[in-house]
Order: structure tokens, then C-alpha cells, then sequence
């Protein structure tokens, strides 16, 4: 499916002409499998250089949620990927290191979604509707969570907290780099779009977490320990692994699954089948 965006920077937000320019982020698209019946929902929110559909169905096991385990699944796409990289300057990239671009796609990332959703609310009034995000898609589902009234709950996985402290850190600038300034005057910035900043509106039940101790992108302790701490401690699986890790992680899969049944988006095991699409 696609529809368009609508987002537009408040007049005179820095940056924001510039951004207005990546005509390709207009339009919003969603991979989309739906159940004849109503059924309850999860938006499953892709990482960085995701956004493909072969990809992100392999990464979300998409076609078993919606088969197995009956749920409808919509898959959007970030802004700055997949479709919507069209014609893009060159060394645009969402995360990337231009601060106010970035601040302008979590912006729209988040706006986008919130549509999507309600026009999943005016499809099934009744249904439950979950998000469940990977890395960017985390941090993305944690705002979108933090804003949204309503969700059932929110999956997290490898999740970004701060996004200007998770770029400073990979900058590669030496201690006596005069750059390393301007990492620091956009932390406040960093901090603006930040879950961190926020309350989840999400029920404590349904709010989880899952990342890899060994993770060398997000930082297990500067990035996904404070958000869980920022969340109230909710229920957290850590892997052995690094940053894709999670998805030969048994003991991943199995988390997101009782996440999903614990918060009521799943039949009772007993009734689950195999579901036509």
C-alpha cells in the first residue's frame, strides 16, 4: 500500500527547505498482509538499510505472525529507504551525519506511523494493534509508543535510545578532533528526539525489550540499558550476540512470542492454526 505523507516542516525549522527537497519521502509505503476476518495488528518497524521486502519479511519472520499466529502485519517504510531513497543527495542517509536531516526523518518516521495507525483504527475500531521494532525501528517504536495512546504493547529489539550519542560514538574523531564540538552541541538535540525525553504511554506489561551483549553498534549499556531503565525495567531477554544476533536466537524468537500472547494480540495456543492469508 502507499499514501502520502503529508508531513511538512513548521515554516522557518532549520533545515527544514532542505528536507522538503527529498521529494522521494512524499510518499509513504507499507508492505501489507491482512486477514479476510479482523484480527489484531503488529507494525513491525525496519532497521538502517532495511525497508526491502524480502528483507524485512525474513527479519520480522513476517509470514509466520501472519499465517501461524494470525496477525495482520504492516510493514512501513522509513523515510530515506527502500522506495523513498529515490533521487536523493548525494550522502543523504537517515541515520546519517547531517543533525537536522535526522531530526526531520524521526520527525516524519513518527508521523507516518501515527497515520498509518489510525487508518488501521478506522479499518477495525475493535482490534488490538502492538509495534514491534529493530534497531532504528526500535528507536523509531519507542517514540511512536511514547505518543500513541492505545498500543497493546511495544517489542523493542536492539533498540537505539539516543541517536546523536549512538552517531558521536562511531564518528571515528580523535580526542583532539575539533568535530567532536559539534557532536557535543548536538547533544541537546539528540536528547529533543529521544525516547528518553519521554513517558511510554504503552502499559508497563507491555513493554519489552530484547538486545545483544555483545552488541558493538548499539552499546548494551549506553543505549539499551538506559532506555529499559527509562521504561521502568520491563520484562528484557539479552542474546550472546552482536547486532543481527537476534535472528538465530532461539531464545529471541520465543520472547517475542509470549510477548505477543502475553499481551493478548495472540489466540490461546490452543486455538492457534494455520491461517489462509
Amino acid at each position: 500500500m502507499f499514501f502520502d505523507s503529508g508531513y511538512t516542516p513548521l515554516p522557518g525549522e532549520p533545515g527544514g527547505q532542505r528536507w522538503l527537497g527529498c521529494t522521494a519521502n512524499n510518499r509513504e509505503y507499507a508492505l501489507l498482509l491482512r486477514h479476510r476476518e479482523p484480527r489484531p495488528w503488529l507494525v513491525c518497524v525496519h532497521g538502517t538499510e532495511m525497508g526491502r521486502a524480502p528483507l524485512d519479511l525474513a527479519l520480522f519472520r513476517s509470514w509466520k505472525l501472519h499465517r501461524e499466529l494470525g496477525l495482520n502485519i504492516v510493514m512501513p517504510v522509513l523515510p530515506m529507504h527502500g522506495p523513498r531513497a529515490r533521487d536523493l543527495p548525494k550522502g543523504a542517509v537517515y541515520p546519517g551525519e547531517d543533525v537536522l536531516d535526522n531530526v526531520h526523518a524521526t520527525a516524519q518516521a513518527v508521523w507516518d506511523i501515527r497515520r498509518l495507525i489510525s487508518w488501521i483504527r478506522m479499518q477495525e475500531p475493535e482490534s488490538l494493534i502492538g509495534i514491534n521494532g529493530l534497531s532504528l525501528g526500535g528507536y523509531i517504536a519507542s517514540l511512536v509508543a511514547s505518543l500513541e495512546d492505545d498500543l497493546t504493547c511495544a517489542i523493542l529489539g536492539v533498540p537505539v535510545a539516543d541517536l546523536v550519542d549512538l552517531l558521536g560514538r562511531h564518528s571515528g574523531f580523535g580526542r583532539d578532533d575539533p568535530r567532536r564540538e559539534t557532536v557535543a552541541l548536538a547533544e541537546p538535540i539528540g536528547h529533543m528526539i529521544s525516547p528518553l525525553a519521554l513517558t511510554p504511554l504503552v502499559p508497563r506489561a507491555g513493554r519489552f525489550i530484547y538486545a545483544g551483549v555483545a552488541d558493538q553498534l548499539v552499546h548494551p549499556r549506553r543505549q539499551v540499558a538506559r532506555l529499559w531503565e527509562h521504561w521502568g525495567k520491563p520484562d528484557i531477554v539479552w542474546y550472546p550476540g552482536g547486532h543481527t544476533g537476534f535472528f538465530r536466537s532461539r531464545p529471541v524468537q520465543q520472547f517475542v512470542e509470549d510477548a505477543l500472547q502475553q499481551s493478548g494480540l495472540l489466540d490461546d495456543p490452543s486455538e492457534q492454526r494455520d491461517r489462509p492469508a
